[in-house]
């Protein structure tokens, strides 16, 4: 099961992650899996990774972290490819995560889109 969520503090609106701080804690995607389920798909801490849904891919770094269930994975909704002000620090551009999400599933109270559940698999990428 994939998410997708704030990355840290400090990403807000469109532009306080490009702060020095900013960038410094969020200038890679690092995508949380649990160590037990990454080793099982042959992924180790660092490696490239790309999460796949039946609606789309994105890639990212793994972040192995015993903390996150270990049917779960987390992706950052971080950098998409509008926010050029990245190449101003030299952060990659990433696709956008709600590529991920399939548009029709939604939350039965406040009519958002299912960002927090989408059925997604992840497998080691290229470096």
């Amino acid at each position: 099961m994939g998410m997708t969520g704030r990355p840290s503090v400090v990403h807000f609106a469109g532009v306080t992650h490009w702060t020095r701080t900013g960038e410094q804690l969020n200038g890679v995607r690092l995508v949380q899996i649990h160590p037990r389920t990454a080793r099982a798909s042959g992924i180790a801490d660092g490696d490239p990774v790309r999460v796949e849904s039946p609606r789309g891919s994105v890639t990212g770094t793994a972040l192995l972290w015993e903390g996150i269930r270990e049917d779960t994975v987390f992706v950052p909704n971080t950098f998409g490819p509008a926010q050029r002000v990245g190449d101003l620090f030299g952060a990659p551009r990433y696709e956008p995560a709600n590529v991920l999400c399939d548009d029709g599933f939604y939350d039965n109270l406040s009519g958002q889109q299912a960002y927090k559940c989408f059925a997604c698999r992840v497998v080691r990428g290229e470096a």
